[in-house]
């Protein structure tokens, strides 16, 4: 059985509601951030790669990496990415970036306006 086959039938079996609610989130989110418009890379893509829920390590570092190889050349990412932060979004992977990724990203972004707020007095 191949990773990908393995990744979604691990995602069938573990999948509760709330993440049948994050996947059906990403799905809209993701026609959002494409403005309804068709070119968002990550569209038709098997949600378990975005929001892995599988217990086993190398199944979730697999679809993090495939998570984020679709999200590199994608047409949106900046449109993901500002709406993932916009929203606040505290699981998966948007724009090519993990929860972690994202919180430092926006740790560091709001230490530079605290930065430039304070030299501007």
């Amino acid at each position: 059985m191949n990773t990908m086959h393995s990744l979604a039938l691990v995602g069938a079996r573990n999948a509760d509601p709330s993440a049948r609610l994050v996947r059906q989130d990403f799905e809209e989110a993701t026609r959002a951030a494409s403005g309804g418009l068709p070119g968002a890379a990550c569209r038709g893509a098997d949600p378990e790669l975005f929001f892995c829920s599988s217990e086993d390590a190398a199944e979730r570092q697999f679809a993090e990496r495939r998570a984020k190889q679709i999200c590199a050349g994608c047409p949106v990412r900046d449109a993901c990415l500002a709406g993932a932060l916009e929203r606040r979004e505290r699981f998966g992977i948007w724009a090519g970036l993990t929860t972690q990724e994202r919180r430092r990203l926006m740790s560091a972004e709001s230490k530079q306006r605290a930065q430039a707020k304070a030299a501007g007095r």
